[in-house]
Order: C-alpha cells, then sequence, then structure tokens
C-alpha cells in the first residue's frame, strides 16, 4: 500500500497540525495571523507547504516578552 502525501487539509486537519483547537485557528484564520485557505469546488482547504511555512517563519521570529 502506498502513501500518499496531502498537500491540502481542512480546517480541522489544519488545526490540529498547529496543535490548536478548532475555534483558537479559525480566530487566527480571521485576525489573518495564519494563511488564507483555497477553494475548491466549495471545499475549504489549506495548503500543508503554507501551514508549514508559516510554523518556520514563527521559529525563526525573535520572540517579544
Amino acid at each position: 500500500m502506498s502513501s500518499i502525501e496531502k498537500i491540502l487539509i481542512p480546517a480541522a486537519e489544519a488545526a490540529a497540525l498547529l496543535s490548536m483547537g478548532k475555534s483558537t485557528f479559525w480566530r487566527e484564520v480571521a485576525r489573518g495571523t495564519l494563511p488564507e485557505p483555497i477553494k475548491i469546488g466549495g471545499l475549504t482547504r489549506w495548503r500543508v507547504e503554507d501551514l508549514k511555512k508559516f510554523v518556520q517563519q514563527q521559529a525563526t521570529e525573535p520572540t517579544t516578552a
């Protein structure tokens, strides 16, 4: 059985990938903090690559305390 790497995921999976709740995820999307979704045939999906880039950027930005 071959394993296919997903390139698009729904909100619930995107939130889980980022270790956050769904409501927090949607709030951050609305704020513009997280990448914009794409719409395909009435479905809302996020590019896994965009989410990975977001995490990478967050990891390299200095934190403000």
